[in-house]
């Protein structure tokens, strides 16, 4: 990615108020003339066009300016403001910019102060249990208590910092296993599916093992140690088919971050980045009685005092009701959620994250979809097709397939073929493995006409019906159909049926096997 590039990304992802604290910033420094600043009113007004467009557009106005000497300019100045802002409100920061003034302090022969400043970060690292910057500062201590020749510092003293680094270490090793079978884990689950053989059981049971061991000899009020634990717990049950507790173990997770809320970091991000994984593991089992539990919890994270900080969570809280109603098909209920969280969601837009900017508009669109709204569905999907930051996410996948659902309904033919040669070959070019849904998505969209007796129909869909279905059992295919599932679509267009009444007969049938399971 070229510099640019990473500048337009960066811009991207950045809210109101800190592009606000960036005019305000520019402004006290008087520095308004600045060629930096002009690549970044070009980019805000320019934010489709590319990058030869963006070099003339700034050479027409500073013919003699160096435009990537400007672009490196401004991309270091938002990266420095950015970080201004953390300062204070976010621990993690703090205390590891901290330990750079201690160094400097001590560089510049103030070495009681420097010391003092260590002191300081090495009790609030023990409070906010920031385990590397404790490490870190205690290791940095030691070498200046060197340099100083022990000033101060007794063997016993010296003993004791030096046996509490090596305990540290130790702490830091099991974490870091803990981490690793966990990763494992979930890149099981994701590339060979839940347990369904005596191997993978085995495979799986090791793993537990060795993660119980890890807890077993580490101290139980370890938040870090116990939310992994928790983690771990209820991803293995879930791929085991314990849906029961694995509920429990998310449940514990969730009073374990509530009972430890001062380790937030000033920032309950990381608490809402959890319950949104819980919620989405259980979406995908279809425990949406089970997700009342966890929106319960995460509306008391929509009263947060930050601003932003409250309209993405409740975002992430209007998803979360949408999706058991979208799932089931029932648009009309989508449609009064809208219209319930328009004024405090929808008219404060700018507020949020690009990637829960995206996310609202890409419900939204296959909200108006499924009611036939084809005109709104195109408005909402096109402010998001050009998001840079998506790449090629599943999310970018399922943005474009949406789009060329638009486009089917609408009779857009010559649109569709073009647009799907075009994804196809920015595959190949780019050496990408394709989904089989958007295969079979491309296939139906460029099979036009179809078949126009019914009974043809119905013979189309019992052909192709078993390779359709299959396709849930996938789990890199997951990855797209948990966003919107699209074999509802594909059976609803060939066999003329509305997608809501599909969508409700995939839902139930999807409730009753997940039922019989659980007997």
């Amino acid at each position: 990615m070229t510099k640019l590039k990473s500048l337009l990304s960066l811009m991207q992802s950045m809210t109101k108020a800190e592009k606000k604290q960036f005019s305000m910033t520019i402004s006290e420094e008087g520095d308004s003339s600045a060629d930096y600043l002009l690549v970044y009113k070009i980019l805000e007004q320019k934010k489709e066009s590319t990058s030869a467009e963006i070099r003339q557009a700034f050479l027409l106005k500073k013919p003699k300016g160096s435009f990537d000497i400007a672009v490196n300019y401004l991309y270091d100045k938002l990266l420095d403001i950015l970080l201004s802002l953390r300062k204070n409100k976010d621990s993690y920061f703090d205390l590891f910019q901290n330990i750079l003034k201690a160094k400097m302090l001590f560089e510049r022969s103030l070495f009681m102060e420097s010391l003092e400043l260590l002191k300081d970060v090495i009790e609030k690292a023990k409070r906010y249990e920031n385990y590397y910057a404790l490490l870190l500062a205690s290791r940095l201590e030691l070498n200046y208590l060197l340099h100083l020749n022990y000033l101060n510092t007794s063997e016993q003293d010296l003993y004791h910092k030096q046996y509490a680094i090596g305990d540290l270490l130790n702490l830091l090793r099991k974490i870091n296993v803990q981490s690793s079978l966990y990763e494992l884990l979930k890149h099981r689950l994701i590339y060979k599916g839940n347990i369904r053989s005596s191997k993978q059981k085995q495979e799986m049971n090791d793993l537990v093992v060795s993660e119980l061991s890890i807890v077993a000899s580490s101290n139980d009020s370890n938040f870090e140690i116990t939310k992994m634990h928790q983690l771990f717990q209820a991803n293995y049950l879930i791929g085991a088919g314990d849906y029961k507790a694995a509920f429990q173990s998310f449940k514990e997770l969730t009073l374990l971050f509530e009972s430890n809320d001062y380790l937030w970091a000033n920032s309950p991000f990381e608490y809402l980045s959890t319950l949104e994984g819980v919620l989405e593991s259980l979406r995908s089992i279809g425990n949406y009685e089970g997700m009342e539990y966890f929106i319960s919890h995460l509306k008391n994270l929509t009263n947060y005092s930050s601003l932003d900080f409250r309209i993405n969570a409740l975002c992430l809280l209007f998803q979360y009701e949408l999706f058991p109603m979208l799932d089931r098909g029932n648009f009309d209920g989508c449609n009064e959620l809208i219209e319930k969280y328009k004024e405090s969601l929808y008219d404060k837009f700018s507020w949020l994250s690009p990637i829960r900017q995206t996310e609202l508009c890409l419900y939204t669109a296959l909200v108006h979809f499924g009611n036939h709204q084809y005109k709104q569905a195109k408005k909402f999907i096109n402010t998001i097709t050009f998001n840079r930051n998506l790449g090629n996410l599943p999310l970018s996948r399922t943005i474009q397939l949406v789009k060329l659902m638009i486009y089917y309904e609408e009779g857009s033919f010559d649109i569709i073929r073009y647009e799907t040669r075009s994804i196809k070959r920015k595959i190949a070019l780019n050496n990408e493995k394709g989904f089989k849904i958007e295969q079979r998505m491309f296939w139906l969209l460029n099979k036009n006409p179809l078949p126009i007796l019914q009974r043809t129909r119905d013979e189309l869909w019992e052909k192709i019906r078993p390779n359709i279905e299959v396709l849930h059992s996938d789990k890199y295919e997951s990855q797209i159909l948990r966003l919107f599932d699209f074999t509802a679509w594909i059976q609803a267009t060939i066999l003329r049926k509305k997608l809501s009444e599909v969508l409700n007969e995939k839902f139930n049938a999807f409730s009753t096997n997940h039922s019989e399971e659980q007997k």
